[in-house]
């Protein structure tokens, strides 16, 4: 492990100082009980068992502080479960709770060990972007002319849940074995959401399970033909597919053995459920997936060109027969959420012209746009909808300062990514690396008609946490590669 005795917060040799993880009475099967048990105490604190609750937020606490593998292996295979509790009316969000938590327990006590460094943390430029973008949607929040609202602070909670996640995955994963233990968890916590999808497809409902994880507040949804699996909606499925895909995509190109096999198994599955979200959006930014893998791995030019043009072919008889697989949706694609899409779009943008440097503060414009469209009220209901649009969204709600940092974050992920696809000695390496790049492109593409950031915990948080294995892939690559130069100079 690398030398981290220096740059730390608090060096004061008072503190103690151990590099030995808390856990150590307790076996793999009681730190699962304590977790399963802890995360499920710490809901009921919404529910208001105080008590209960609290013993739950401290398990939580600790076993986070105790930096337990097999605790921190389960949030992380359980981040495509969306479970909300439903309290007099208001949805709140067990998992990014839970999350939250980790965080704190986390980095309190890497603080007390006398652990935390800074410059450590800070050391990529994506973790830098990172930190930039959150405090460009704060600065919107305190200075745009919305202010501080119930929906700001709920925006600026689950932005804040991502990122700090981010950091705990980044913080903890320092060994090839951590960084390879958390890929193939997502990838098979990404077959299990697949197969509920393609459950739920057959079923021809959203399921009783669904229903319960998802607890409606005004009224019960109707089932149209699209399937969810674990969360809210199916385009943010549809988004957070396009996340893993990427990277099941280059572990069937590039991977072996268990690898590839995996991949394959994502790879088909989660395509199969991509299909039953039905979202167009999802579907075109998989496309550029597809087209981004023939640049990234084939290398004969004849071979490049049939498969974009089988993929092409492939994309324009799934655009054709969307009438006749599913009717309802291709009516309502072409008719009320055009249009609903174009008055949210103007609105956004008028918003943008109002007030181009701050915007109206982060996650205000769902709280907004309803005085504007009033007369729409009936197509466009007030305090339901975000912008469908991650550009328009962050011009609206953030101005150009939370625009360009955004847009920061990702030129800078982009360049580590393609970085390491290109230099990268380990098969795995590089498909973590085109992953990223898979998962980027997605989100630029699909951002042209929603933003799931902020409508969708499960797709913010991957989003980051693939993140964060990048920079810690690139960190432990980086280290290997001075070793090795050292070890060439000293022969």
């Amino acid at each position: 492990m690398a030398d981290n005795s220096q740059d730390y917060l608090f060096p004061d040799s008072r503190l103690p100082v151990s590099d030995k993880s808390l856990e150590g009475l307790a076996g793999f099967k009681y730190t699962l009980a304590l977790g399963a048990a802890g995360a499920g105490a710490a809901a009921l604190l919404i529910l208001g068992h105080l008590g209960i609750a609290v013993i739950g937020a401290v398990l939580v606490l600790v076993l986070a502080a105790a930096e337990s593998e097999p605790f921190l292996l389960v949030i992380i295979f359980l981040i495509p479960l969306g479970w909300s509790l439903k309290i007099e009316g208001r949805v709140h969000d067990v998992p990014s709770a839970v999350r939250s938590l980790v965080f704190v327990g986390f980095f309190v006590s890497r603080l007390w060990r006398g652990r935390l460094s800074a410059r450590e943390l800070l050391r990529s430029s994506p973790a830098r972007a990172s930190i930039l973008f959150l405090s460009a949607t704060i600065a919107s929040i305190i200075l745009a002319q919305g202010g501080w609202t119930q929906y700001s602070m709920n925006s600026l909670y689950r932005t804040g849940s991502y990122l700090g996640f981010f950091f705990v995955v980044l913080a903890w994963a320092d060994s090839p074995v951590k960084i390879r233990k958390i890929l193939s968890l997502l990838l098979y916590s990404t077959i299990i959401t697949a197969v509920f999808a393609i459950c739920q497809e057959v079923m021809g409902g959203y399921t009783s399970l669904w229903l319960y994880l998802n607890p409606p507040i005004d009224f019960n949804p109707q089932w149209n033909g699209r399937t969810t699996s674990f969360l809210n909606y199916s385009n943010s499925l549809a988004g957070y597919l396009n996340l893993i895909l990427p990277f099941a995509l280059a572990c069937y190109v590039r991977g072996q053995g268990k690898w590839k096999t995996l991949g394959a198994w994502t790879l088909g599955l989660g395509f199969l459920a991509m299909l039953t979200t039905q979202s167009v959006g999802g579907l075109v930014a998989f496309v550029a997936i597809l087209i981004l893998g023939i640049f990234c791995f084939a290398r004969n030019r004849t071979k490049s060109l049939v498969l974009f043009a089988s993929i092409c072919a492939f994309a324009g008889l799934l655009y054709l027969s969307k009438q006749y697989l599913n009717p309802t949706h291709t009516e309502e694609s072409i008719g009320p959420d055009t249009v609903m899409r174009v008055l949210l779009w103007g609105t956004a943008w008028g918003y943008f012209v109002h007030s181009p440097i701050i915007g109206v503060g982060w996650g205000n414009f769902v709280g907004l746009y309803g005085l504007d469209l009033s007369s729409f009220s009936d197509l466009v209901p007030q305090g339901v909808f975000e912008v469908h649009n991650i550009y328009l969204q962050l011009l609206a709600e953030t101005g150009l300062v939370g625009f360009m940092a955004f847009s920061y974050l990702f030129i800078q992920s982009w360049r580590l990514a393609r970085s390491q696809l290109r230099s990268s000695f380990d098969s795995l390496n590089g498909a973590l690396a085109f992953g990223v790049l898979g998962a980027l492109l997605s989100v630029l593409v699909h951002g042209f008609v929603d933003f799931l950031f902020l409508v969708s915990p499960q797709f913010g948080t991957v989003f980051w946490v693939l993140l964060a294995l990048l920079v810690a892939s690139a960190r432990l690559q980086g280290k290997t590669a001075v070793a090795e130069s050292q070890i060439e100079r000293v022969g």
